[in-house]
Protein backbone atom coordinates (compact mmCIF):
# COMPACT_ATOMS: atom_id res chain seq x y z
CA UNK A 1 0.00 0.00 0.00
CA UNK A 2 2.90 2.65 0.73
CA UNK A 3 4.57 1.95 -2.70
CA UNK A 4 1.18 2.32 -3.78
CA UNK A 5 0.40 5.40 -2.17
CA UNK A 6 3.45 7.58 -2.87
CA UNK A 7 2.63 6.63 -6.74
CA UNK A 8 -0.87 8.11 -5.95
CA UNK A 9 0.69 11.35 -4.41
CA UNK A 10 3.22 12.45 -6.56
CA UNK A 11 0.78 11.10 -9.59
CA UNK A 12 -1.82 13.91 -7.80
CA UNK A 13 0.76 16.50 -7.36
CA UNK A 14 1.70 15.99 -11.07
CA UNK A 15 -1.84 16.57 -12.03
CA UNK A 16 -2.99 18.99 -9.74
CA UNK A 17 0.46 20.95 -8.63
CA UNK A 18 -0.61 20.73 -4.96
CA UNK A 19 -2.89 18.41 -2.46
CA UNK A 20 -4.54 20.51 0.05
CA UNK A 21 -5.64 18.05 2.39
CA UNK A 22 -4.99 14.66 2.52
CA UNK A 23 -8.17 13.41 4.15
CA UNK A 24 -10.56 15.27 1.60
CA UNK A 25 -8.12 13.06 -1.33
CA UNK A 26 -7.19 9.38 0.57
CA UNK A 27 -10.37 8.69 1.59
CA UNK A 28 -9.91 5.29 3.69
CA UNK A 29 -6.43 5.66 4.36
CA UNK A 30 -5.23 6.14 7.72
CA UNK A 31 -3.66 9.60 8.77
CA UNK A 32 -0.49 6.89 9.87
CA UNK A 33 -0.03 5.55 6.28
CA UNK A 34 -0.24 8.59 4.50
CA UNK A 35 2.31 10.53 6.98
CA UNK A 36 4.76 7.46 6.33
CA UNK A 37 4.72 8.13 2.61
CA UNK A 38 4.88 11.70 3.35
CA UNK A 39 7.83 11.07 5.42
CA UNK A 40 9.47 8.60 2.56
CA UNK A 41 9.05 11.07 -0.37
CA UNK A 42 9.78 14.06 1.73
CA UNK A 43 13.19 12.45 2.65
CA UNK A 44 13.78 11.73 -1.28
CA UNK A 45 12.73 15.76 -1.60
CA UNK A 46 10.07 14.96 -3.90
CA UNK A 47 7.39 16.54 -1.74
CA UNK A 48 7.01 19.11 1.28
CA UNK A 49 3.91 18.80 3.45
CA UNK A 50 2.45 20.93 6.24
CA UNK A 51 0.55 19.34 9.15
CA UNK A 52 -3.34 20.23 9.39
CA UNK A 53 -5.02 20.01 12.83
CA UNK A 54 -8.76 20.34 12.94
CA UNK A 55 -10.27 20.50 16.35
CA UNK A 56 -13.85 19.42 16.51
CA UNK A 57 -16.52 18.79 19.39
CA UNK A 58 -18.91 15.65 19.50
CA UNK A 59 -21.24 14.91 21.98
CA UNK A 60 -21.03 12.49 24.63
CA UNK A 61 -24.18 10.22 25.85
CA UNK A 62 -25.54 12.32 29.01
CA UNK A 63 -25.71 15.54 25.79
CA UNK A 64 -27.51 12.94 23.72
CA UNK A 65 -30.00 12.12 26.44
CA UNK A 66 -30.19 16.41 26.94
CA UNK A 67 -30.50 17.24 22.86
CA UNK A 68 -33.12 14.18 22.65
CA UNK A 69 -35.22 15.27 25.48
CA UNK A 70 -33.92 18.85 26.55
CA UNK A 71 -31.68 19.89 29.34
CA UNK A 72 -32.51 18.68 33.19
CA UNK A 73 -33.41 22.57 33.69
CA UNK A 74 -35.92 22.39 30.95
CA UNK A 75 -37.81 18.99 32.08
CA UNK A 76 -38.06 20.56 35.55
CA UNK A 77 -39.72 23.65 34.46
CA UNK A 78 -41.66 22.06 32.19
CA UNK A 79 -42.92 19.67 35.19
CA UNK A 80 -43.61 22.65 36.84
CA UNK A 81 -47.36 23.57 36.30
CA UNK A 82 -48.31 27.50 35.58
CA UNK A 83 -50.03 29.00 38.26
CA UNK A 84 -49.54 29.41 42.29
CA UNK A 85 -49.81 25.64 43.12
CA UNK A 86 -46.73 24.52 41.79
CA UNK A 87 -45.27 21.13 42.36
CA UNK A 88 -43.56 19.11 45.94
CA UNK A 89 -39.77 19.31 45.15
CA UNK A 90 -40.43 15.13 46.38
CA UNK A 91 -43.06 14.55 43.52
CA UNK A 92 -40.07 16.12 40.77
CA UNK A 93 -37.44 13.88 42.54
CA UNK A 94 -39.69 10.56 42.14
CA UNK A 95 -40.29 11.60 38.61
CA UNK A 96 -36.74 12.54 37.48
CA UNK A 97 -34.67 11.08 39.93
CA UNK A 98 -31.02 12.47 40.36
CA UNK A 99 -31.81 14.74 37.82
CA UNK A 100 -34.42 16.66 39.56
CA UNK A 101 -32.08 18.31 41.78
CA UNK A 102 -29.44 19.39 38.91
CA UNK A 103 -32.76 20.78 37.24
CA UNK A 104 -33.86 22.22 40.10
CA UNK A 105 -30.90 23.92 41.40
CA UNK A 106 -30.57 25.73 37.33
CA UNK A 107 -34.10 26.44 37.25
CA UNK A 108 -33.34 28.54 40.54
CA UNK A 109 -30.27 30.41 38.87
CA UNK A 110 -32.18 30.97 35.81
CA UNK A 111 -34.78 32.22 37.86
CA UNK A 112 -36.98 30.69 36.01
CA UNK A 113 -39.55 28.72 38.77
CA UNK A 114 -39.22 29.52 42.92
CA UNK A 115 -38.58 27.92 46.02
CA UNK A 116 -42.10 27.75 47.99
CA UNK A 117 -42.06 26.21 51.14
CA UNK A 118 -41.13 22.56 50.09
CA UNK A 119 -42.83 22.96 46.22
CA UNK A 120 -41.28 24.95 43.30
CA UNK A 121 -43.39 27.60 41.80
CA UNK A 122 -43.55 28.95 37.86
CA UNK A 123 -41.97 32.53 37.99
CA UNK A 124 -41.68 32.46 34.04
CA UNK A 125 -44.25 32.20 31.21
CA UNK A 126 -41.86 30.35 28.87
CA UNK A 127 -37.94 29.33 28.44
CA UNK A 128 -35.53 28.82 25.58
CA UNK A 129 -33.33 25.75 26.47
CA UNK A 130 -30.70 27.27 25.99
CA UNK A 131 -28.33 23.80 26.34
CA UNK A 132 -30.14 22.30 23.73
CA UNK A 133 -29.48 24.49 21.39
CA UNK A 134 -26.40 25.16 21.74
CA UNK A 135 -26.33 21.14 21.78
CA UNK A 136 -27.77 21.26 18.35
CA UNK A 137 -25.59 23.46 17.24
CA UNK A 138 -22.42 21.54 17.91
CA UNK A 139 -24.42 18.10 16.53
CA UNK A 140 -24.82 19.98 12.93
CA UNK A 141 -21.35 21.55 13.27
CA UNK A 142 -19.11 20.26 15.17
CA UNK A 143 -18.33 23.82 16.95
CA UNK A 144 -19.97 26.61 18.90
CA UNK A 145 -19.83 29.93 17.59
CA UNK A 146 -19.84 31.17 21.75
CA UNK A 147 -16.49 29.80 23.56
CA UNK A 148 -18.64 30.37 26.60
CA UNK A 149 -21.36 28.05 25.17
CA UNK A 150 -18.56 25.36 24.58
CA UNK A 151 -17.17 25.92 28.16
CA UNK A 152 -20.24 25.16 29.63
CA UNK A 153 -20.77 22.13 27.55
CA UNK A 154 -17.38 20.86 28.52
CA UNK A 155 -17.49 21.58 31.79
CA UNK A 156 -20.66 19.74 32.13
CA UNK A 157 -19.22 16.74 30.20
CA UNK A 158 -21.93 16.99 27.63
CA UNK A 159 -19.31 17.70 24.44
CA UNK A 160 -15.81 16.58 24.15
CA UNK A 161 -12.69 17.98 22.08
CA UNK A 162 -11.53 15.79 19.01
CA UNK A 163 -8.95 16.28 16.42
CA UNK A 164 -8.09 15.30 13.01
CA UNK A 165 -4.72 15.21 11.74
CA UNK A 166 -4.37 16.05 7.99
CA UNK A 167 -1.42 17.17 5.40
CA UNK A 168 -1.37 20.10 2.69
CA UNK A 169 1.23 18.61 0.20
CA UNK A 170 3.63 20.40 -2.36
CA UNK A 171 6.37 19.48 -4.78
CA UNK A 172 9.47 19.02 -3.29
CA UNK A 173 12.57 20.79 -4.01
Amino acid sequence: MSEELKLTILKKLDSEGSIEDTTAAFKGVSEEVVLGALKSLESQEKVAYVTLTTEFWTIEAEGKDQLENGSYEARIFEAVPAGSQGIAIKDLEAKFGKVAKLGQGKCLANKWVKKDGDSLVRIADSIVDQVKAGLETVHATGTHPSKDTIKDLKRRKLIKANKTVSYAVSKGA
